[in-house]
């Protein structure tokens, strides 16, 4: 019961910094979390540190989403790796990755590339449309192949983790994936945490958050210390004026 208190009162500071930025109280977003299951972000999961993360964005959603509560997905290198791990909510975010993720998911502790993961969330949300099931050489004969499913669009946030640059042959892909979303005027808003002690400059990540509007950066350098700051703190850093803007159009 004491962690449902404190994730009320979290909700309620967070209100307030919405309030003071202007974002009125019923603007929503639905709420998506991409987790990086590569290889070297393997400490921080199986310690709790991502699970500690999840519990204080839980918050976000409870203010924010429709439903009060996140998507999670997980990804690492490839197509192969991108998977909907489920929901996260108040009642069940504590070691929601140790518990759900950890040694569990497709992908454990591979590379990294962003930009599948990136598609996933666009068609999840509706601003793609669903890839069709193929059932074969003879579904594809007789033209037995299912029709893309169309989905609601939905404007959505996605707080996307990771702790490592993308591969350089995904570079291409990940911003022509970002440069078509933002033409095409999708309501998603891609917000990108680099998270790493280590000597990575996430480059990358600076430079998309630069050249796309719907799309920020935050850099942590101390993933231990983030989760544990005030909820004042944590508002300051990863509420920036751009996703404020966003929120408020």
């Amino acid at each position: 019961m004491a962690l449902q208190l404190d994730l009320q009162k979290s909700a309620r500071t967070l209100r307030v910094s919405l309030d003071k930025a202007g974002v009125a109280p019923n603007v929503k977003a639905e709420l998506a979390f991409d987790m990086d299951v590569s290889g070297s972000f393997e400490h921080e999961h199986e310690e709790g540190t991502t699970s500690r993360l999840i519990q204080r964005l839980v918050p976000y959603g409870m203010e924010l989403d429709p439903d009060g509560q996140m998507d999670v997905f997980t990804f690492s290198n490839g197509k192969g790796s991108v998977h909907h791990v489920g929901t996260v909510t108040p009642e069940d975010c504590e070691g929601y990755i140790v518990r759900n993720v950890v040694d569990r998911v497709p992908g454990w502790n591979g590379g990294t590339t962003y930009s599948y993961v990136l598609e996933r969330n666009l068609r999840y949300f509706g601003w793609l449309p669903s890839e069709p099931e193929s059932g074969g050489f003879l579904s594809r004969f007789f033209g037995l192949d299912k029709e893309p499913e169309v989905r609601a669009k939905k404007r959505s946030i996605v707080v996307f983790v990771t702790d490592g640059e993308n591969d350089p042959a995904d570079h291409a892909r990940t911003i022509e994936v970002l440069k078509n979303s933002e033409r095409r005027g999708d309501k998603i808003y891609f917000l990108f945490v680099g998270a790493c002690e280590h000597d990575v400059d996430f480059g990358f990540l600076r430079l998309i958050a630069q050249q796309f509007r719907n799309t920020g950066v935050v850099i942590i350098r101390d993933l231990d210390a983030f989760v544990e700051l005030s909820d004042e703190q944590l508002n300051a850093q990863l509420l920036g004026p751009e996703l404020l803007d966003w929120l408020k159009t």
